[in-house]
């Protein structure tokens, strides 16, 4: 497994597997070019599993650029076809990693992190785990139901 900083070819890749992952939500490919394009302060990594893209992140710089930053991991998906092997907690911790480095390559240091997730989504447990995140917060009545932000301040 290879985990790397996305190209802008790998657009359409993400977008297939943000629709998979979000089928709910509109537009996937724009959503994504329009993250994509935030770069400095949002970095989509992938994961290539036996030679094919199979998952996505995207980080984010969530408070602007200060001397201490929070960041945010804003959106994951795995493909379905790749789920259950470890393929999300991988891209977690590897990019966690890559993407503290691109910060503080910016000048700033990471300061917190932060993920949020539905109210019920196994994912908050891999968020735990990964990110040693706690619940912070619970955002009601949220989209289609609740939103619950999880946070870890001092990194």
């Amino acid at each position: 497994m290879n985990i790397r900083k996305a190209d802008i070819e790998d657009i359409d890749n993400i977008s297939v597997i943000y629709s998979a992952c979000f089928p709910k939500e509109q537009d996937h490919k724009l959503w994504i070019e329009a993250s994509f394009n935030s770069f400095p302060r949002g970095v989509y990594y992938v994961i290539e599993h036996e030679g094919v893209i199979s998952g996505y992140i995207l980080w984010c710089v969530k408070n602007g650029f200060r001397k201490s930053t929070i960041i945010e991991l804003e959106q994951i998906g795995v493909s379905p076809r790749c789920s259950g092997k470890g393929l999300g907690r991988k891209l977690i911790d590897q990019s966690f990693n890559l993407f503290k480095e691109h910060v503080v390559n910016l000048g700033y240091k990471v300061g917190a992190v932060m993920v949020t997730t539905s109210e019920g989504n196994y994912a908050e447990n891999l968020y735990k785990s990964t990110l040693n995140v706690t619940r912070a917060a619970t955002l009601t009545g949220y989209g289609s139901g609740n939103e619950i932000i999880l946070y870890k301040h001092s990194i």
